[in-house]
């Protein structure tokens, strides 16, 4: 069996490189996180069939580290560069500049280890996929098996089943896998659709019930938001996501309608156990809606379309949630990224409208919302200036967005709470800004003079 380190810091692409190169190549996968430590494995394994790495992990060059280690000790081992090649590689390594092109990856390593397009062309799918724990919280029964998957050994994973087709089971015991820290359930790969139709079927009647209480809605709304957002990234719109969706912006806009105050409703948001990615789409819907409500446009079409904003702003991030929380150019410059996650968050407004276009029942108009979120009107990077240009709901989305973050900032890093309104003021100097952070300026001053 041929080896191949894996060189990639990300854990999904991890993931999803090792399953397709184990199942269509044949080869053991060995990851490393970092060309670092890759060649202290080399040290005493030199006679790997392939590498594949990264051009840059971090602040890490780590391609030209493992292209300096072959023609040092004249390895033939062949190299997969993924991204922007250093100097003097054209004739040791093959390069690949869109690193998510699994397919390219698959292709390129079964070509360098000798494995024919005859054979990979016979090759059939996994026979079962990883599914994130979380997305079982909500559900009390499954329409399929139910496994966990144990290392058998070196090269070879066991699937346990657990959980029954039909069997039912409380949210009690699958916290108690969260607890022991199992990240990933397994279903049969023929099941996916029908695992995927009969978790929102059950989410959409749950979060249709006008019982559950503030909690119950949120961490409903919660398990939708991740479920519905990973489907729609990998998947694309179907009948069940498209129903999904309806649903958690339904709910969205029902847990603002049904507060009397804005505080409380974010503050039993923010420490809900939930990801951060759904806590600043929840929070930033509010935050936009009342702001709509101080400057008397808070109609229903409107509520729904800052909702969608909400829900489709970051979801070409949901499988990097880190790189969600750069709220700034400076941020990103700062960020020591990959030129691949780079340019993942430079383009995530363009990429978010891009998607949304694609829906079917979007309100009119969210997608530019979306696409000029972080203030550049084009979807890309971040700007400050002539943000005075930009739609009115667009305006009053990024202001929310910006407030929104800032508080969750401050919830995971603590220290002294930062004066968001006062920066936005010396950040933006549009009259039309200007109005819309006063209208929520106002809301902050009601609570200020209602605690005194």
């Amino acid at each position: 069996m041929s080896q191949i380190i894996l060189i990639e810091n990300n854990p999904n692409l991890l993931e999803l490189l090792s399953l397709n190169l184990s199942t269509y190549v044949g080869a053991e996968v060995i990851p490393r996180d970092s060309a670092t430590d890759a060649l202290e494995l080399l040290k005493i394994l030199p006679s790997v069939d392939l590498i594949i790495t990264k051009d840059k992990i971090g602040s890490e060059p780590s391609a030209k580290m493992i292209l300096d280690f072959i023609k040092e000790s004249n390895s033939d081992s062949g190299l997969i560069i993924l991204g922007e090649a250093p100097s003097g590689a054209a004739k040791l390594a093959v390069t690949i500049a869109d690193g998510n092109d699994y397919d390219a990856v698959v292709k390129a390593s079964a070509k360098l280890l000798g494995v024919t397009p005859e054979s990979l062309s016979k090759q059939v799918r996994p026979d079962f996929i990883p599914v994130p724990v979380e997305f079982f919280l909500p559900l009390k029964t499954t329409c399929c098996d139910v496994f966990i998957r144990i290392k058998k050994d070196a090269a070879e994973f066991q699937f346990v089943k657990r959980i029954h087709s039909g069997d039912t089971f409380s949210k009690k015991a699958i916290n108690k896998y969260i607890e022991q820290g199992l990240k990933e359930f397994y279903i049969p790969q023929e099941m996916q659709e029908n695992f995927t139709n009969f978790v929102s079927d059950q989410l959409v009647t749950l979060l249709g019930d006008d019982s559950l209480d503030l909690d119950e809605r949120i961490e409903a709304t919660s398990a939708g938001y991740n479920i519905a957002a990973h489907e729609i990234l990998n998947l694309g719109f179907t009948s069940a996501t498209i129903q999904l969706t309806e649903a958690i912006v339904g709910s969205m806009v029902k847990t603002f309608e049904g507060s009397k105050e804005m505080s409380p409703l974010l503050n039993k948001i923010i420490n809900a156990k939930t990801g951060y990615l759904y806590r600043h789409c929840h929070m930033t819907s509010v935050v936009a809606s009342e702001i709509l409500n101080n400057l008397g446009q808070g109609d229903q079409l409107n509520h729904e379309k800052l909702a969608y904003a909400a829900f489709f702003q970051d979801i070409s991030l949901v499988d990097s949630e880190e790189l969600a929380k750069i709220g700034s150019y400076e941020e990103l410059e700062k960020s020591e990224l990959s030129e691949e996650d780079w340019d993942l968050v430079f383009n995530h407004g363009l990429e978010a409208s891009v998607l949304l276009s694609k829906h079917p029942e979007a309100p009119e108009g969210v997608s530019g919302i979306v696409k000029g979120h972080h203030g550049a009107a084009n979807g890309k990077g971040y700007s400050y200036k002539n943000v005075g240009k930009l739609e009115f709901l667009t305006q009053v989305f990024l202001i929310a967005n910006e407030f929104v973050r800032g508080l969750l900032i401050y919830k995971e890093k603590g220290g002294k709470p930062a004066p968001l309104v006062d920066n936005m003021y010396k950040n933006y100097d549009s009259p039309e800004i200007t109005k819309i952070i006063k209208a929520l300026e106002a809301t902050l001053k009601r609570k200020i003079a209602k605690n005194k």
